[in-house]
């Protein structure tokens, strides 16, 4: 198994990828929804991909969880790393 990734701005292992322009096929959606006392209506964070046959987008970008900065190309360099640490073994 990989090393995690690290944000070389902060050293945390969590990231967040949002893609733009997306052309999904085959998906399975989900969306949650908490009720809010205080509104008396539902709230909802967004949907969720559960699983797709394909998605196409045209482009993207990275953010750290932590530190919340560009984290792309650090993203894109340990993706690369793991997909030729696994053609390797």
């Amino acid at each position: 198994m990989p090393e995690p990734f690290t944000c070389p701005h902060c050293g945390g292992h969590d990231y967040v990828i949002t893609l733009t322009g997306c052309n999904i096929t085959g998906a399975t959606v989900q969306e949650a929804f908490e009720w809010n006392e205080e509104e008396k209506d539902y709230d909802s964070s967004g949907s969720i991909i559960v699983e797709s046959e394909g998605v196409e987008n045209e482009g993207g970008e990275a953010i750290c969880a932590n530190c919340e900065k560009d984290v792309s190309d650090a993203v894109s360099a340990y993706e690369d790393k793991i997909v030729g640490g696994a053609a390797q073994a």
